[in-house]
């Protein structure tokens, strides 16, 4: 059977209209830019609303079904950036590595072969020929058939993609126990390593950029401006974002912290603008997920400002959702 023929059915739409979405797949995909921390402009793309129907369906019968590596902790359900944090709590010596322009360095030439032998193996209810290959080309990679920031289908790609490096570097770092019980996560293009052997950092740093300038495929780079060593005891252990304490308990950055106290305390005198309050309401969320511990100290002090806070929102926007807060 044709993929064509099995999206049709399953989605309860004529094959004409898989057609049009991937005879303008490119062109109907918008751009626009955000921001970077060092002043930069990051360009995102947003697929049409029917490109994103056929990526959904791709990414939920085709890729979450090809497997990815244990050390991969973004996207994936039911794991959080706090959940890679606590994978390296134990530890104390930390290096973090950064990948340059990480979307757009893996490309269709990358993905197409693991498919391929996915396909081999896995026997699906439809044929991997020249269109369906060109339908998954068309509609999940861009320009140059790079993977673009922004499309729903990107993140699982880029995780099946780097399933072979996640393999090679868990060997080389951890199975090998050159560096002594040491942990390896890859939350999308942040590498973290983490050990209690003092002095580890550097030769697994030596190792890994090695490793990466041999690769062939996908033709990754380090971005030197964004290595990282710490330890735990000396107050800078980050990973992705949250701070790994010597005690092993990880916690919410101290400036963080500060910040939500600050608009709390705007908000409680009435200066917090309308605008911020989603924002601060999305923060105390994010508190009480990542340190239950911070969030109930605030609650003591702010308990009914946090309840007005929430009627506040929901009153503004009736189907808002603050159950969490």
């Amino acid at each position: 059977m044709r993929i064509e023929d099995t999206m049709s059915k399953d989605l309860g739409i004529t094959e004409d209209v898989i057609k049009s979405a991937i005879l303008v797949a490119r062109r109907d995909v918008k751009k626009f830019g955000i921001k970077k921390r060092n002043g930069g402009i990051r360009d995102i793309f947003h697929p049409s609303k029917k490109l994103k129907v056929i990526q959904y369906w791709l990414i939920y019968n085709v890729f979450s079904k090809i497997p990815v590596h244990a050390a991969a902790a973004a996207y994936r359900p039911g794991l959080s950036i706090l959940d890679n944090a606590k994978n390296h709590a134990a530890n104390r010596f930390f290096l973090k590595l950064d990948l340059k322009d990480f979307f757009p360095s893996i490309k269709y030439a990358d993905f197409i072969g693991i498919l391929e032998r996915w396909h081999k193996q896995e026997a699906p209810g439809w044929e991997l020929d020249a269109r369906a290959k060109e339908i998954i080309r068309l509609s999940c990679f861009y320009k140059n058939d790079t993977l673009p920031i922004g499309f729903p289908s990107s993140p699982v790609i880029s995780n099946i993609v780097m399933n072979d490096f996640d393999i090679h570097i868990t060997k080389l770092i951890v199975s090998s126990g050159k560096y002594g019980k040491c942990v390896y996560t890859r939350y999308a293009d942040d590498l973290v390593f983490s050990t209690n052997t003092k002095g580890a950092c550097g030769g697994i740093f030596k190792e890994v950029s090695e490793a990466i300038s041999s690769m062939s495929s996908p033709r990754l780079a380090l971005n030197p401006s964004k290595t990282k060593i710490g330890s735990s005891s000396g107050g800078s252990a980050l990973v992705t974002g949250l701070k790994v304490c010597e005690d092993g308990h990880v916690t919410i950055h101290r400036k963080q912290k500060d910040h939500v106290r600050l608009m709390l305390s705007l908000y409680c005198k009435g200066s917090l603008r309308d605008e911020d309050k989603r924002s601060l309401l999305g923060h105390l969320a994010y508190c009480r997920h990542v340190d239950p511990g911070f969030y109930s100290s605030l609650l003591r002090k702010y308990f009914k400002e946090v309840d007005r806070l929430k009627r506040d929102i929901l009153s503004s926007t009736p189907s808002a959702e603050t159950s969490d807060i």
